[in-house]
């Protein structure tokens, strides 16, 4: 499989920095090679937390992209992600990105920057709950994915990739084995304070988890829910302590009547 030989280094910035990534990343899969997307939020008890994309390529994909230096990350680092890689990662290649979110709304805004503002990710929502015995945490987002790694390009990618949105005309691309689901994966979890106890995706170990291809036309149209309850322990010991001394109370009440009778 010969590597690419267009420039991965685009002087012009796209709708965000991920989608410039996950573009790239496209491209190669579209080459017959698999990449894998892992996009981990996990949050804290105040509403703030951390938001990793983790990006892996298999052999064949790292192949394609030859020096891993063409891929370019500086806009990711200029948004804000503490960017590590690419790196080497079982015969093939990966690429890790942090970035934090110091409120739920800020979440939102983080991952519209993964998969473009109304993309990928879309009606994002992290409530908080706060009862006199527990607290709560309610995550919610819309996952869009038209099964086309096309998805991710744009107008100014296209032009790094020689006009076409994958660097490949339709012909090439079914030549190539483009239509296989597995091709590409996007897996998407989430990791809530004390762990996840409700969830429409799969929960493991306490985190939520959710995959759906990148690739192959199978597209994905779904809401993703996780939610997690936290009992307070101190207020718990408050209140029981509370009911028992009103039982004592009435106790030594009961009795002190009693006896002037």
């Amino acid at each position: 499989m010969p590597a690419l030989s267009r420039s991965l280094s685009p002087g012009a910035r796209t709708r965000s920095p991920w989608v410039l990534v996950l573009g790239i990343l496209a491209a190669l899969t579209a080459a017959a090679c698999r990449t894998d997307v892992d996009v981990l939020v996990a949050v804290d008890p105040a509403g703030s937390g951390k938001v990793t994309v983790t990006a892996d390529l298999d052999a064949d994909a790292a192949a394609q992209l030859g020096d891993p230096s063409r891929l370019v990350l500086t806009d990711l680092a200029d948004a804000g992600w503490d960017v590590d890689g690419p790196t080497a990662w079982r015969g093939g290649l990966r690429v890790v990105a942090v970035r934090r979110f110091s409120s739920p709304e800020e979440l939102s805004a983080v991952l519209d920057e993964v998969g473009g503002a109304g993309g990928v990710f879309s009606d994002t929502s992290l409530v908080l709950g706060n009862g006199l015995l527990s607290d709560s945490t309610e995550f919610r987002t819309r996952l869009h994915l038209t099964g086309d790694p096309a998805q991710f390009s744009d107008e100014q990618l296209a032009q790094v990739l020689g006009g076409l949105p994958l660097g490949r005309t339709p012909e090439e691309l079914a030549a190539e084995g483009f239509d296989s689901a597995d091709a590409a994966t996007l897996t998407v979890r989430v990791a809530l304070p004390d762990g996840v106890d409700e969830s429409n995706g799969r929960i493991t170990k306490g985190v939520a988890r959710w995959s759906a291809p990148l690739a192959g036309g199978t597209a994905t149209d779904t809401d993703l829910r996780a939610s997690a309850s936290t009992l307070r322990t101190s207020t718990l010991v408050l209140v029981v302590l509370g009911a028992a001394l009103l039982v004592g109370a009435a106790v030594v009440a009961v009795i002190g009547a009693a006896r002037r009778d």
